[in-house]
């Protein structure tokens, strides 16, 4: 049992080092990580897309258009990601930003009609609706912001949950010694 303690504590101490270093990437490199990480999906899709046409014209093993239906857009879309991460990043917080305000509404909606029918905690729905509206409209608005502040809370999560590992095992090896 000893025996199993000590390599789960290794393992652990590796893993909350990871989660801090991590955590610190993303507390000061986000930008960079998210235009990275648009690049390197972006390549992927190219290539997918470049293949699946590969395979519809030069193969032609197959009289359906799945492959160009499937290559086209993963083409463009990869492209557009390599060429032009800035731009991924700034809309993927406005489509989050559309959802949650679209999501609230549908919420205020569900709120209304349960007290329409006497539920009596109609009003924590309501609540939690006009919360979510709110985050919306703030991300719809300041959306590049919203998004570097919610990778660097990730990271300073990260960095948290490092150290309670940490903890956590110094407190374990007390009791098994």
């Amino acid at each position: 049992m000893y025996n199993f303690f000590k390599q789960a504590n290794s393992q652990l101490r590796l893993f909350a080092i990871i989660y801090m270093v991590f955590g610190l990437i993303l507390c000061f490199f986000n930008k960079t990580i998210l235009t990275m990480s648009a690049r390197v999906i972006g390549g992927v899709l190219l290539a997918y897309g470049v293949y699946e046409l590969y395979v519809y014209f030069m193969k032609r093993q197959t009289v359906s258009s799945v492959p160009l239906f499937t290559g086209v857009p993963c083409a463009l879309i990869g492209g557009f990601m390599i060429f032009s991460p800035e731009s991924l990043v700034a809309i993927l917080p406005v489509l989050a930003g559309i959802i949650l305000v679209l999501n609230s509404v549908m919420q205020m909606q569900k709120a209304f009609l349960l007290k329409d029918h006497g539920f009596e905690n109609w009003i924590w729905t309501f609540i939690v609706s006009l919360v979510t509206l709110v985050v919306g409209v703030i991300i719809l608005l300041r959306p590049i912001q919203t998004l570097a502040f919610i990778l660097q809370l990730v990271g300073v999560c990260l960095i948290i949950e490092g150290v309670i590992m940490l903890i956590n095992e110094h407190e374990v090896n007390k009791y098994i010694q």
